[in-house]
């Protein structure tokens, strides 16, 4: 069975151009424009990855995962921005998320074709025993307790980077 995916960006060019990329490479894939229609997408359908523009209006994309992940708790996430700061490495954008939200890749845009594809199949070879099940089901728990403030956190590290740039 084909991997489910939801690609969420407030740009529709790039939307459609992931949708055509991802739908050609053999994903079942839903699109929204905006967070709102992204959790209203969780609520009827179970996605195995979800790639997430950062910057959203109304709702940044790290705040977007932490619903989603509420909703879907193993869901694996690519984050995708084009205002971060070129220069600051991967691992350190991976490293400030992944603290406060888990996520299995970041993409600086613009972002080719073949990057985005190998980058999901990437995700979704990862097995979920990469992450301990004790902290998939504290996260859980937690639910509105923490995961919504910690992606903000996140958010407001990250966004110390774009002012920066």
């Amino acid at each position: 069975m084909p991997h489910r995916i939801l690609v969420v960006d407030d740009e529709t060019d790039e939307l459609v151009g992931w949708e055509t990329a991802l739908r050609k490479a053999g994903y079942l894939v839903s699109t929204a424009s905006t967070p709102a229609r992204a959790l209203e997408l969780c609520d009827e359908s179970v996605f195995d990855l979800v790639i997430l523009d950062y910057l959203m209006p109304k709702m940044k994309g790290l705040e977007v995962l932490a619903r989603i992940r509420k909703k879907i708790p193993l869901v694996r996430s690519i984050i995708v921005s084009g205002k971060l700061d070129k220069d600051l490495v991967e691992n350190e954008v991976k490293d400030t998320i992944r603290g406060e939200v888990e996520t299995d890749r970041y993409l600086h845009k613009p972002v080719k074709n073949d990057e985005l594809l190998a980058a999901v199949a990437e995700a979704l070879e990862k097995t979920q025993s990469s992450r301990p099940w004790d902290a998939i089901a504290a996260d859980h728990i937690e639910g509105t307790k923490g995961t919504v403030s910690k992606a903000r956190e996140a958010q407001d590290k990250l966004k110390r980077h774009i002012d920066k740039g």
